[in-house]
């Protein structure tokens, strides 16, 4: 009988459940078998399976953030090349700050560098990509404890704010098959909830936050990540002294009333260095908007985040750290409200426009406007899209992976980030479905009601607005168009799903309704380029007309 190895494994799983694991994602394999069966077997663990090891990490990755609380979701592969298609889910994880537990098994120590099959150097194999790293010793009762304490210290690690990866590399020896019943009965631990401390800023913090807003007119701007907990005390403080308060799609601030939301649109005007605050106080991570981020270097800048994170691409803002509802204490006299109402009048007036929107920025408000509580943007042209047309007091929440902003593992992400929730759908370009399109396989089996937008413009559109857009058409098509010829409705026949071309922007909302799992709606690159920029002289014209800037 395996005693020791039943012992560690069921000992392993019960401290990620204390920690707070309530979901596990396996990847099967041989080498992972004792932990894959002490996960599969607690009676607290929700248990996925996922054979595509890539579309796994996704899925955990999504699964963090499925909850309105981020909560721990733990990884199991096998040993060898497994581990490495978990690498592009880890880096998201670790720029976004989300508690992915890693555990790659391994082969034994003395297996490893001596051409032994299925076997590569696992140790620190994330490199800077996670919080920390630990190569736990094979099963053994002396190192029972310090095993379990390890477990512990990491996923508490990955709780600490900044929150983010871990990863544990669990060797073990053959033979590798638990005692099932002896292991059923030591599987007895129950799940706990941490929530997230965030740490106090210091006098010197405060004091230079202090000076930076001793000014006239300041702003808020609320990026992707902001901590939910953040956001009523912001709002709070916005409206009362009267500051301006730019939020981003991802920031979950535009549930709010009385945010700004067009901003990408307005920002475009000529006049836009006219309306700089003589400060900004940015939350979260740096936003979507490009213009927005331009605007944000022109100015003085404070932003608040948290020790051992810093996120400021521009380098040039003052970072102060801990707990933002402090900072936001320190505020108590009222700023001009002349210039916050400023841009209430350019939020009315992009609001009441925006019936003129058309092709891909119609088919998001139309989606926007449906039954769905949650939706998931792919990044490139979707994000962006939402960026313009998700308006304030809207309750959907939108989420997406801006950390490293690619568009591998969406389809994954969204059905991990969705898989909580009743209604929901995912929108995504051509190029980011075929990417994840193994994904595909898990549509069926997904909680609630899920629907994949596909914007099929086919290629790459987000590259027809940058300067590439200008060299040789063949060159473009080539490099940057890579136009795929996507079959999509052939993809719904392979996976056995329901399917719906819509060739008008507000068709989406019967499909949506009706539940269909994959929408296709065509589009032309070149046409929508065109109507974005239309879009966006026709609103900076009517604000030069209607405010004599």
């Amino acid at each position: 009988m395996n005693d020791t190895l039943t012992a560690w494994v069921a000992h392993m799983v019960n401290q990620l459940v204390e920690q707070g694991v309530h979901d596990v994602v396996i990847s099967p394999g041989s080498r992972s078998t004792p932990l894959a069966m002490a996960a599969y077997l607690h009676p607290h663990v929700r248990h996925h399976i996922i054979v595509d090891e890539r579309s796994a990490a996704f899925f955990a990755l999504g699964l963090t953030r499925s909850t309105e609380t981020i909560r721990p979701v733990a990884l199991i592969c096998t040993s060898g090349t497994a581990a490495t298609n978990y690498f592009p889910a880890v880096a998201e994880a670790y720029i976004s700050q989300l508690p992915l537990i890693v555990l790659t098994t391994d082969r034994p120590h003395e297996l490893r560098n001596v051409g032994a099959p299925q076997a590569i150097d696992q140790v620190r194999l994330y490199g800077e990509h996670v919080k920390t790293s630990l190569d736990l010793p094979v099963p053994d009762a002396k190192a029972h404890r310090f095993m379990g304490q390890s477990v512990g210290r990491i996923v508490r690690l990955s709780l600490q704010a900044p929150l983010g990866p871990v990863h544990l590399n669990v060797p073990f020896r053959e033979p590798l098959l638990p005692d099932i019943e002896q292991l059923t009965a030591l599987l007895d631990a129950t799940p706990e909830t941490y929530e997230v401390a965030y740490a106090r800023p210091v006098q010197h913090d405060v004091t230079r936050f202090k000076q930076t807003v001793a000014v006239d007119r300041i702003a808020f701007v609320v990026g992707p990540g902001t901590p939910a907990e953040w956001l009523p005390s912001i709002h709070a403080t916005a409206t009362a002294y009267h500051i301006p308060l730019f939020a981003d799609p991802l920031s979950g601030m535009r549930r709010f009333e009385g945010v700004c939301v067009n901003y990408d649109t307005w920002l475009a005007s000529e006049h836009s260095s006219e309306w700089l605050p003589d400060a900004i106080v940015r939350f979260g991570a740096a936003p979507v908007s490009k213009r927005l981020n331009q605007w944000l270097d022109r100015t003085t800048q404070v932003v608040i985040d948290q020790p051992g994170s810093f996120r400021d691409p521009s380098s040039l803002a003052t970072v102060v750290y801990g707990d933002a509802r402090d900072y936001l204490a320190a505020i108590d006299s009222p700023y001009d409200a002349r210039y916050a109402d400023r841009f209430l009048t350019f939020e009315r007036v992009s609001e009441s426009a925006k019936h003129g929107l058309r092709g891909e920025s119609a088919l998001a408000r139309h989606l926007l406007e449906t039954s769905i509580d949650r939706l998931f943007v792919s990044n490139s042209m979707p994000i962006r899209d939402v960026d313009t047309t998700l308006a304030a007091g809207q309750a959907v929440e939108v989420l997406a992976n801006r950390g490293a902003n690619g568009i591998d593992g969406i389809l994954s992400s969204a059905l991990g980030a969705c898989y909580d929730t009743d209604k929901a759908a995912l929108l995504i370009g051509d190029l980011a479905f075929y990417h994840d399109s193994n994904a595909l396989q898990l549509l069926k089996s997904q909680p609630g009601s899920f629907s994949v937008v596909i914007v099929n413009n086919n290629g790459g559109g987000i590259f027809s607005f940058l300067p590439q857009a200008a060299i040789e058409p063949q060159m473009f098509e080539d490099l940057y168009g890579t136009p795929l010829d996507l079959n999509v409705r052939g993809f719904a026949e392979t996976y056995g799903l329901t399917y719906r071309l819509v060739e008008r922007p507000e068709d989406v909302r019967d499909a949506i309704e009706t539940g269909v799992h994959l929408i296709e709606f065509p589009s032309d690159r070149a046409a929508n380029v065109l109507a974005h920029r239309e879009w966006t002289t026709s609103i900076c014209d009517r604000l030069t007309l209607e405010n004599g800037t």
